[in-house]
C-alpha cells in the first residue's frame, strides 16, 4: 500500500516538469536549487520518521525542522527566481 505514495509522488513531478517545460524555458541552475529543495524536504521527512523508529524523538524534531528549513528556503529561491521570467505567451 505504500508504494502509491512513490507513484503519486512520480507521477505529481513528471507533470510538474512537463508544465514547467511548456510555460517558460528553466535553467539549469533553477532546476538544480529546485531538486535540492526537493531532496531536503525528502530527506526531512526521512530523518523525521527514522529518528522515530531509533526512539529519539528531539532528534527527530530537530533533524526534520534543520532540513525543512534548507528546503523551503531553496523552494522558496527557486521559485522567485522562475517568477523572475519574462511571461511568454
Amino acid at each position: 500500500m505504500i508504494y502509491w505514495i512513490g507513484v503519486l509522488s512520480g507521477v505529481g513531478l513528471a507533470l510538474l516538469v512537463n508544465w514547467l517545460k511548456k510555460k517558460t524555458t528553466v535553467r539549469w541552475y533553477e532546476w538544480l536549487i529546485g531538486a535540492l529543495g526537493l531532496l531536503s524536504g525528502i530527506g526531512a521527512i526521512q530523518h523525521y520518521f527514522g529518528s522515530l523508529v531509533e526512539n529519539e524523538p528531539e532528534s527527530a524534531w530537530m533533524g526534520f525542522l534543520v532540513f525543512f528549513i534548507l528546503a523551503v528556503v531553496l523552494l522558496a529561491t527557486s521559485w522567485a527566481l522562475l517568477r523572475r521570467h519574462p511571461q511568454s505567451g
